[in-house]
């Protein structure tokens, strides 16, 4: 069979007498692994970092994703505004206004009901 041999004591009881059997309770370590957090730091960290970003996308597109629309001037992108209608339903399901994105309502579809097989008056 196996050569392993079989302590009398069973592993739960050791970790339990050790005082090494895993808590189940929060404690305080859970809530703070590293320390107190300053907020205001780390709200401008954020902040910067966001405005990192936003230059980098803006050279990349030559966008202005603030102002909603191209930058002004010969740039390596040329815009064009096209009709909705000429553009899949995907890409106009939004509307912006002002700095909010709204969700359109989608146009009711008239599907025609489909007949029941089998569903037929007959004379008596």
């Amino acid at each position: 069979m196996s050569d392993a041999s079989l302590c009398s004591t069973s592993t739960m009881e050791r970790l339990v007498a050790r005082g090494t059997f895993p808590v189940l309770v929060r404690t305080s370590a859970c809530r703070s692994l590293f320390g107190p957090v300053d907020h205001e730091e780390l709200s401008r960290e954020l902040q910067a970092r966001l405005a990192e970003l936003n230059a980098e996308d803006q050279n990349r597109w030559d966008y202005d994703f603030q102002q909603d629309m191209p930058l002004r001037g010969p740039g390596r992108l040329q815009w064009t505004e096209v009709d909705s209608d000429s553009v899949p339903a995907f890409y106009r399901e939004t509307v912006q206004v002002g700095r909010c994105r709204l969700l359109l309502a989608p146009r009711p579809v008239a599907v025609p009901l489909p007949r029941a097989a089998g569903l037929r008056e007959h004379g008596a």
